[in-house]
């Protein structure tokens, strides 16, 4: 060490080296901590990217070379788990607010069952709804194609009055839009059923009663005469028609706000997602009504009677006994197990085709008039089955809506069977879930 004065020494070649050495692996270490720094960042940023960006924009599935993307999938799913899970809550309210101790009070308990099975049933679908959602937008895109293809359409307003019958529901009352519909549905329903003439049944012939003929005593005289003396009958007090609670103005308002912020803060759904959901339910209501519009008003139906028993020995003897001349409309009343058209003498009535299980629809329409069949197997027994009439007749209300009802399912299933579609789900593509709510059964 120099002492102090003294000049110092400058630096050797070695040391110079040396420091110019360290100075050069100090920079390169720099350099590499940089890069794997940058190494690192990169790494992150795709991961990243992957999870915000690209795996929600890769496609769920693919119909017609439309994309659903992963991103509208787990909306959807959220969505469709939160409307489950809110129908389990109000069924679990309802279970709680039955009287306690029911076990004794059948109708508590009848209730108290049928909310339990409700609630099974909500459980049973909230297990399977992340891969139904799939097929929901499949439908979704279908319904969008076929509606265009019509001219079928919804309206933003249509919309808002949907969702204001959703939050007038929840409120316990109904708009005013709705009252008024029901009102118009209501009249419309009683003059449909007014024109309509129900299938007549098998009603047995009237015993007779014998005509009661006045003695000469008892016979009036002509001197006598009869003021008839009105008997008052008791005139029915007219219950009182309930007034509809109409939710309008500032709590309707109110309420669909209520409503938009429930859903975001438990379906992360924002409102214009929501408001489409609406508008492409509401399109399907329109398509399924379109489609009915087309369904025949009238159809072949058949006019049969039955005798069902337990097994093919007694199905047999009862074509026996009908062989030998026994009456159907006797036998049936006496073996058949089929209560209800028993009493009618196994008298089924006018039925379209579609109405029983498989093997008793078969036999109506193709068995020849008048002609018994031999013992016919279905999951109900064994049935022996008369046909007395075909014919084409009007579909009574029932089965016209129902045959409305089948059209639509009918274009769907076409639908899918004609499109090209291509299925990228997986169990993970769902969005994270906490569960449903926990059942107090």
């Amino acid at each position: 060490m120099a002492k102090k004065g003294q000049p110092q020494r400058a630096p050797t070649r070695r040391q110079l080296a040396r420091s110019k050495k360290e100075q050069e692996q100090l920079r390169l270490i720099y350099f590499g901590l940089a890069g794997v720094g940058v190494l690192v960042l990169l790494v992150l940023a795709f991961g990243l990217y992957q999870t915000y960006v690209l795996e929600p924009s890769s496609p769920v599935v693919t119909v017609n070379d439309a994309d659903v993307t992963t991103r509208a999938y787990r909306d959807r799913v959220r969505y469709e788990r939160f409307l489950l899970d809110d129908q389990f809550s109000q069924i679990q309210a309802q279970l709680a607010s039955l009287p306690a101790g029911g076990e004794n009070d059948q109708f508590s308990q009848m209730l108290r069952n049928q909310y339990q099975q409700f609630a099974s049933q909500l459980l049973q679908q909230r297990s399977l709804i992340d891969r139904q959602t799939v097929d929901t937008l499949i439908e979704d895109e279908l319904v969008e194609a076929q509606a265009t293809e019509r001219g079928i359409t919804v309206s933003p307003e249509e919309v808002t009055e949907f969702i204001n019958r959703i939050v007038a529901s929840r409120e316990g009352g109904l708009t005013e839009a709705a009252v008024e519909e029901t009102s118009t549905a209501a009249a419309e329903f009683t003059a449909t059923a007014a024109v309509w003439t129900p299938t007549p049944t098998f009603t047995p012939s009237p015993t007779l009663t014998p005509t009661v003929t006045l003695t000469q005593t008892e016979a009036l005289t002509q001197s006598e005469s009869i003021t008839p003396t009105a008997t008052p009958a008791d005139t029915p007090t007219p219950a009182p028609t309930p007034t509809p609670n109409i939710i309008s103005g500032e709590t309707l308002t109110t309420g669909y706000q209520n409503w938009i912020t429930t859903l975001a803060n438990n379906a992360g759904l924002d409102e214009a997602t929501y408001r489409e959901y609406i508008r492409l339910a509401l399109l399907q209501d329109k398509l399924r009504e379109t489609l009915g519009e087309d369904v025949p008003r009238e159809e072949e139906q058949a006019h049969a009677r039955h005798i069902l028993v337990e097994t093919e020995e007694e199905a047999q003897a009862v074509v026996e006994r009908l062989n030998e001349g026994e009456e159907f409309a006797d036998l049936a009343a006496e073996v058949s197990t089929d209560s209800g058209s028993a009493a009618q003498g196994g008298d089924l009535g006018w039925v379209p085709q579609g109405s029983f299980v498989a093997p008793v629809d078969e036999a109506v329409f193709s068995l020849p008039i008048g002609e018994v069949s031999e013992p016919i197997e279905s999951t109900f027994g064994w049935h022996v089955i008369e046909v007395l009439e075909r014919e084409e007749r009007e579909l009574s209300p029932g089965d016209y809506a129902q045959r409305q009802r089948q059209a639509y399912t009918t274009w769907l299933n076409e639908a899918r069977a004609a499109a090209t579609i291509e299925d990228f789900w997986t169990a993970d593509k769902a969005p994270a879930d906490s569960g449903p709510p926990t059942p107090s059964l």
